[in-house]
Order: structure tokens, then sequence, then C-alpha cells
């Protein structure tokens, strides 16, 4: 270290040793201790902390043992080590890695590891990591003196640092003016439901108390602030962000990070979205689907402000992976083994971690299942190609965790099932990613002309439109490694976590939805459930293993939904999950149309693969046709105005137990095929949720709180037993982290817990 800071051979930065002290645990959670980086000579820290804010190049030494090194030159196809020590190791420059990219705006970060007398450089982005052969420095110090000069020589865009991000500092204007905007206001308005005076409503545009306090929560003074630059037609808009209030972990995806930002142009409080979107043919940027919705009045729905790629920005590593890896059909280089000693040449990482192996059940993450569909331009490529995008709409939203009572949440649930409504028969768009993350509240001003007076009211959002298609697109091409399952692996229906599931339909979705209602009912309102943390982990977090890496349905939900159609306090008990409140009526009814879905659906795979086979004869018992999905419905036209669904009772009377065939169990009966048509569509279910929240059978106290208490212990992991990962992924869907108390007068609201996500 003193050699290369005395001899300056990496011109205009500077090595610090950085193992003293951690940074705060504001920054940093994992409190961890890097071995040292390199910074601006300006910005050379003396206190020993890792200063991950400031960091342009970062160095983390191993002695020199073979076990100590997370790669392996053995194979010229493969870098990854398999022993568990290295990969340990390599977790844990991935967890430093991640923390960069956690705090800093970057497109790439470059890491020099140094085992012994070898050292490696690493480049990271969103799509994996590029890594050199092992050189041995003391046999050639050249390579490194020319590696240490080359990087001395680059400018910060070069090193990784995203241009389109501007730091700000104490003094400058943007700076000041984001503590001015975060200062407490009188005027901001509570988000009671209730009627709004004329005096509350002084400032204009009316700001939410919980809003404001989102970005005062934001600017940390350990966290860096920035002014982003996002796309606007033909000019920029900036915008600027303290700490995010939602992060994806992972190394490896869309990296998204959600701000509650500061319009600079129009002093107003928005929500913005930096992600790397996966960057393919075919697939719509979110802010182009949101436009398509807003320009068809799709209700509850977020309002498009501007969007964009930003500057061309792509992750090189799937590039990187194809020159080292050309097709089959070329001639391969000659394979030689590695040497300590030998001239350094990149290899891609296709794997930021290794598949957990476990036979009974984990979570996974939302970028666990971005990998299942990754594409880059070759079809055998396993790596993800990455454009960077930022999104901004006008609705910041609370998550559905603070919905004060039952009949709150169906209210919410229900809006975002009409907004599902009018996205597929207004714009022929599928969401394809019903989750508890994605279904929000939003305080809303609504005038009632009659009466002259404003009401403030709760109302749902359906946001996070990435993943969504058009329905029926004929010019839509299946790719080898673009698969339909996407989503969030606990709100996905069964039929999506089959081993080959289709591409996601209508029923899939409202069984979505359904899944939003039971996790958050189980987890808030009082029932009859006595462990709800488990109940969740088994029901939403559970999975069976086929093969090493290949996941399905976890039993709990199989059986409740496609066995039972009911819900069990614990699976195979006689006793059912009771809420003593209307949601036992909406289970217990749809619940039966879902098993029926799956039992004509079934039913009808077996024909279709009967019809294939060699003279396979049809059975005369059921009449294809009658499988036939109804034609969608068009959705209510106007705002409160739902459709009175009345169920076919007299339909129902009439196939009564001794007027239906005898049929095989397996083999739909005509109340089956009834039961089945009312998931088809939205209009019976929209139905059932309309009616049930008008019930006077509600009570305004059965939310309880969290029943899942913070000293909870998850069965399964999640991520690798010695990665902060799994010490934490588990942790934050427990923990607070943000509180809403003082934005809400009349209910003493629980603290806000996130969703891992996404």
């Amino acid at each position: 270290m003193e050699i290369i800071n005395t001899n300056k051979l990496a011109a205009g930065l500077q090595m610090a040793a950085l193992t003293d002290r951690p940074d705060m645990v504001q920054v940093d959670e994992f409190r961890q201790k890097i071995d040292a980086g390199f910074f601006k000579e300006a910005e050379v820290p003396s206190d020993g902390r890792p200063h991950w804010v400031d960091q342009l190049v970062s160095v983390e030494f191993k002695r020199h043992e073979t076990d100590m090194d997370p790669f392996d030159d053995r194979d010229d196809r493969t870098v990854d080590a398999q022993a568990a020590e290295r990969k340990k190791v390599r977790e844990q420059i991935i967890t430093y890695a991640e923390q960069i990219f956690r705090l800093q705006h970057r497109t790439a970060l470059y890491m020099l590891l140094v085992i012994g007398r070898n050292f490696r450089f690493v480049r990271w982005d969103r799509s994996g990591a590029i890594v050199t052969r092992a050189v041995n420095y003391v046999d050639n110090p050249e390579v490194l003196c020319d590696l240490l000069w080359r990087m001395g020589m680059q400018s910060d865009e070069q090193l990784g640092i995203d241009p389109s991000a501007t730091r700000l500092y104490p003094g400058d204007e943007d700076y000041k003016l984001m503590d001015q905007c975060a200062a407490e206001v009188a005027t901001d308005l509570t988000t009671d439901e209730r009627i709004v005076t004329r005096e509350e409503l002084t400032a204009d545009p009316p700001v939410f108390k919980y809003v404001r306090l989102s970005f005062r929560q934001a600017l940390q003074a350990d966290w860096p602030r920035y002014r982003l630059e996002v796309p606007s037609g033909d000019r920029m808009r900036s915008f600027l962000v303290g700490k995010p209030t939602f992060h994806a972990s992972g190394m490896a995806g869309r990296g998204t990070r959600g701000y509650v930002a500061l319009d600079v142009e129009r002093k107003k409080f928005v929500w913005l979205k930096d992600a790397w979107r996966v960057h393919y043919e075919l697939v719509d940027q979110e802010g182009s689907v949101l436009s398509e919705l807003n320009k068809k009045e799709v209700r509850f729905v977020p309002s498009l402000i501007c969007h964009g790629d930003i500057r061309k920005q792509t992750t090189v590593t799937p590039e990187v992976w194809e020159e080292q890896n050309p097709p089959k059909s070329a001639e391969r280089p000659s394979v030689s083994s590695s040497s300590a000693s030998r001239k350094p040449s990149l290899s891609s990482s296709a794997k930021l971690a290794e598949p957990q192996t476990s036979s009974t059940s984990r979570k996974r993450s939302r970028s666990e299942l971005e990998s299942e569909a990754t594409l880059g331009d070759r079809e055998d490529c396993p790596l993800r190609r990455h454009m960077h995008y930022r999104i901004v709409v006008e609705e910041v939203a609370m998550p559905l965790s603070e919905f004060q009572c039952g009949r709150q949440l169906i209210q919410v649930v229900l809006d975002c099932l009409i907004a599902h409504w009018d996205a597929t028969t207004k714009a022929q768009i599928l969401h394809r990613d019903v989750s508890g993350g994605n279904v929000l509240i939003l305080p809303r001003l609504v005038y009632d002309a009659k009466t002259g007076k404003t009401w403030l009211k709760w109302k749902g959002l359906l946001a996070d439109w990435e993943m969504s298609k058009p329905i029926d697109n004929k010019d839509e091409v299946w790719l080898p490694r673009q698969p339909p399952r996407t989503g969030t692996w606990q709100f996905l229906s069964v039929g999506m976590l089959a081993q080959k599931p289709k591409a996601p339909g209508i029923p899939d979705e409202l069984e979505s939805f359904l899944y939003v209602i039971l996790y958050h009912a189980v987890r808030y309102l009082n029932s009859n459930c006595e462990n709800p943390g488990a109940y969740l982990e088994a029901f939403f977090d559970a999975y069976t293993e086929v093969t090493k890496e290949v996941y399905t349905c976890g039993l709990a939900k199989l059986i409740t939904v496609e066995t039972r159609g009911r819900l069990e306090v614990q699976v195979g008990s006689p006793d059912l999950l009771k809420f003593d409140s209307p949601l036992d009526t909406l289970f217990e009814q749809l619940l039966p149309w879902f098993k029926a879905h799956y039992k004509v659906r079934n039913y009808r795979d077996r024909q279709t693969k009967a019809m294939e086979s060699a003279d396979a004869p049809r059975s005369p018992e059921v009449d294809d046709n009658s499988f036939s999905s109804p034609p969608s419905s068009p959705s209510p036209k106007r705002d409160g105005v739902l459709p009175d669904v009345e169920l076919d009772e007299d339909a129902l009377s009439e196939l009564a137990p001794e007027t239906e065939p005898q049929l095989l169990d397996d083999v739909p009966t005509a109340r089956d095929e009834l039961y089945a048509s009312y998931v088809a569509t939205h209009q019976f279910m929209v139905g059932v949720l309309a009616r049930l929240h008008k019930s006077k059978s509600w009570q305004t106290s059965d939310k309880v709180g969290d029943r899942v208490p913070p000293e909870y212990k998850p069965r399964y992991l999640i991520a690798y037993p010695d990665a902060p990962a799994s010490r934490t992924l588990k942790r934050r869907m427990l923990e607070a982290t943000s509180k809403f108390e003082s934005c809400h007068s009349s209910f003493p609201t629980p603290v806000f817990y996130s969703m891992p996500a996404q």
C-alpha cells in the first residue's frame, strides 16, 4: 500500500486501509469491513472506516491458500470455485459489491482481489462479474503496475460512476432545497378517512404527512444525496433523492431502487424508480405501458410524469461471456491448465451465488425468478442483458400493510382488481406480477358534487407494470431462455408454479389477488391461526424441489387450492381458518371456484395429450366446448359503480348430486364447469368483493397489529447460512423501515413492514 501511494502507481488515486471500524449502521446494517480501497486524493479517509460512499475501487486481501481464492482457473469455461471456503469468500465480495451499488449510483464496479502473491481484477455489473485469471505479481510486477497506471488514468465514468447522477454536498443549492422541503409543515394532511374542511386545503397542491415524512427520513446524515436526470421527451428533468425507500437485494438483476423524490421543476414530491431493466426485444418499457394505460383512462394505476433509458448504459458482462464462449459450431480455442504466472485473460461469471439445494423449502426472491428468464443476444448465454432505466410517477403511495381494518383491505384490493380489469379490457394488457408489494394504498381527495363536500378516501393503486405484456400478442415469440414464469413467488398461482407453467392468464392473476388478501389477513387480522409466521412460511414461501434447479409449488398452497378448495388452520386439519368476518365468506366462496378451475384445466390438458397420442379416443362424457372461457366482460364504466353480480344459483340448483352423471373423480362435472367459468373473467370476483365490502358485519377493530413477532425465527433459509443475506432478507420482512403513526390520528397504525422483493 505504501509503495503504491509513495510511487503514485495509480496517478490521482490513493489507497487507504479500511479495517479499523465499520461504517455507521444507518449506512451498512451488516457492519462490514473491507480491507482497503482507492479514493480520490482529496477524499482519502484517515479514520479506518470503509467509507463505502466514496470508494472508487475496492480492494480485498486474502491469505495465500488455494481455498481463499473465490475463483478457479482450471477450466476455461468455469471460473466459479465450488469448495465451501471459496464460496464463502465469493459471497463476501459479492456483499461488498452490493453495498457499494446500494449507496452509490454506478454502472460498474472494479475490485482488486489480492490472494497472497497473486491478484485478480474483477468488474461487477448487474449481469454478473468479469474476472481476470490469477497473476503472480512477484514474478510479473509489470502487469500489476500497468493495471494500476491504467486505473489512475481513467475518468470517474470509466471507473463505473454514473454521470447522470450528481452527488450533492452541504452548501449546494439543491442540498439546501431538500432540507427546506423536508421540514414539517403544519398544513400537511393526516390520512384519516373523513370529510376534509376548507381550512385543511390551504396548500396547493395538498401534501400528505406520510409523504413528507418519507422524504425527511431519506435525508440521513451519512447517506449521500443525488440529483438524478430522467429523460422527458427531448429534454432532461432533474429530481433530488436521498436514501431509497426500497432497494432490491442481490447483485445480479434489476437492482431496483425506489425513492420519494423532489421534482426540482415543480418543487413537488413524486415517486422515482431507478432500475436496470431487462434489455431485449418484445419487452416494453414500464413507462410506455403506463402511458398507454393513462391514455386509455385505466383507473387506479400510477400517473406517468417522465421516463427513459439512461444514456444507453447497458451491462457488458454478457458480451464478454459470448466472446469467451463462441458457438459450438465455431472452432474452440485450446484449453490449458492455469498458472499463477501467466498473463491475465478475462472470464465472465454466470453465477453470483450457488443454488440452494434444500429439499424442504425456502423463499425464492424476485431476482431468482428473473434469473430463470435469462437472455442475451445468444440463446445459450446464461447472463441477462440489462439497460439502465428510470421512471417517475405522480403518486407516492403507502404499503398495503398500512390498512386499518379488514373492510379497508378489501376496498384497496377491490380497486386494484378493477385496475386490472380495466387494463385487460381497455388496453389489452396483463399485469403479470400481482403481489403484496404492488397492491398499494393511496389516500385520495374525492369531491362529492351532491353534497359539495370533499372526502378523504383510502383507495388502491396497482403499481409496477414492468413485467406486463399485451394479451394475445400474435407477434410475441417465446424464446428458449424466456419461459412464462414471471412474478413474485409468494403470490404466483398454483398453475404458474407448476413444473412446466403456461403463459399467465386472467385466472392466474385473480388467484394472486386472493393470495394478497390471505397474506395480509393472516398476518394482521384477528383469526384462529395460532402461529401466523409458520403458516405464512408454509403457504407462501415453501416450494417442492423436483430436481436440483427445478422448483414447483409448495404443498400447503397446492393442497389448499387444487385439492381441497378450502382454507384450513393447518393442511389436513378438520378445522377451518376463521376470521369471524366477511372474509370467511370470501374464502369459502372463491376457493371452490379455483379448485374447479384446476380440475377443468387439468382435464383439458389430459385430453389434449390424448389427442396428440396415436388413435387416442376422446371421452364421450364431456363436451370440450363446455370448457371454453367466456369473453372478458367490459369493466365498470364509472368510478364507484360496480356490477351487482348474481351467481347463477338457478343453474346450481339444477345440478343436484342425484341429477348429475356419475363421472370419475377427475372428470369435471357441470358444477365444476360453472365454477371454473367464474374465474375466467373479472366480473364475478369483483362482484363478490364489492358485495362483501358493503356488509355490515365488519368490525373496525379486527386489525390487531403484526402477528409475526420480531423474535420469530424462520424455519427455512432463503440464502447461504454464512452470507449477510441469509441473516437479513427474512428479517427485513419483520423489521420496521418507516413509521407512520404520526400520519394517522384515528388508529394506532403498526410499524410499516416491508414485503421482501423484489
